[in-house]
């Protein structure tokens, strides 16, 4: 028997609440962000000045990428797009989702009866740890499995684990463009809640066909949710990072996971932002 939507919504509303304020506040002025990009991308100079806070790393992502085609192409190894990429790990945003991405996880733990947490595409690890701590506040008995398609970053994790010895944590190689392996079925102690942040893209959004692996699914992606795009889009896209619509995903999403809830809809309603960040989804 499923849990209803307003279950689910009565369980996470305080977090909704809190998600919701931030996300507004914080990216208010995005239009303001939109039309500099439209400016960049004709060629007409635009100072950081211009830009508003929450927008810096866009800007300066989108200021590298358009420097970099008219040098000859882009090189994914200079050294800004290093500066930029740690940039974004440690700002206020990531820094905001990572908590509430992991405080959503928790808290539906025991409303789903959930068994086993399972983090798909671990990459740095920055939400491996965060979940970690949580755990280990909380003196969490459950298991808990991190997976990536790179043996190097389970390396990392598995010393990483040795700082947590009382959480019950393993790791496993999988690659989400394909199926959940053997030994990562094996491990899974059902119900399992997946959970991730920023691995579904446009050349990969059908592995959340894969991630029917779960009963629930917490899906911290930017899927733009009005269909709108903007230079930005256009911008990033040179690069090969294609703006994931959500139309495309919710078939996929329907088919794999009927119930959905999209926490932060209601800052497209009220500010107009294209793009949401947070979806729970499960059967």
């Amino acid at each position: 028997m499923h849990l209803s939507e307003q279950s689910v919504r009565a369980a996470l509303s305080d977090l909704e609440a809190r998600y919701v304020a931030f996300m507004i506040d914080h990216f208010r002025n995005w239009r303001v962000w939109a039309d500099a990009s439209q400016r960049m991308a004709d060629g007409i100079p635009v100072l950081r000045e211009e830009i508003p806070e929450a927008f810096a790393i866009e800007y300066e992502f989108a200021k590298a990428v358009l420097e970099m085609e008219h040098q000859g192409g882009f090189n994914w190894n200079d050294p800004r797009l290093r500066k930029i990429f740690a940039a974004v790990a440690q700002g206020p945003f990531y820094t905001f989702w990572a908590d509430m991405i992991t405080e959503v996880v928790l808290r539906l733990t025991p409303l789903f009866n959930v068994k086993t947490l399972l983090e798909a595409g671990a990459g740095r690890a920055n939400l491996t740890v965060v979940m970690l701590e949580k755990l280990a506040a909380r003196a969490a008995d459950i298991l808990l499995v991190t997976t990536d398609a790179h043996p190097v970053v389970l390396d990392s994790i598995g010393k990483l684990r040795e700082q947590y010895p009382s959480i019950r944590q393993t790791t496993c190689l999988w690659d989400i463009t394909q199926k959940p392996p053997q030994p990562l079925l094996d491990i899974l102690q059902p119900p399992v809640l997946l959970y991730e942040r920023a691995t579904i893209t446009y050349a990969n959004w059908q592995a959340l066909n894969n991630f029917a692996v779960a009963d629930v699914v917490v899906l911290g992606d930017y899927f733009n949710y009005t269909g709108t795009l903007y230079a930005y889009d256009m911008i990033f896209e040179k690069i090969g990072v294609k703006p994931l619509l959500y139309q495309e995903v919710k078939p996929v999403l329907d088919a794999c996971f009927p119930y959905q809830y999209i926490m932060d809809a209601r800052v497209v309603e009220e500010i107009g932002l294209p793009n949401v960040t947070l979806t729970v989804a499960w059967r």
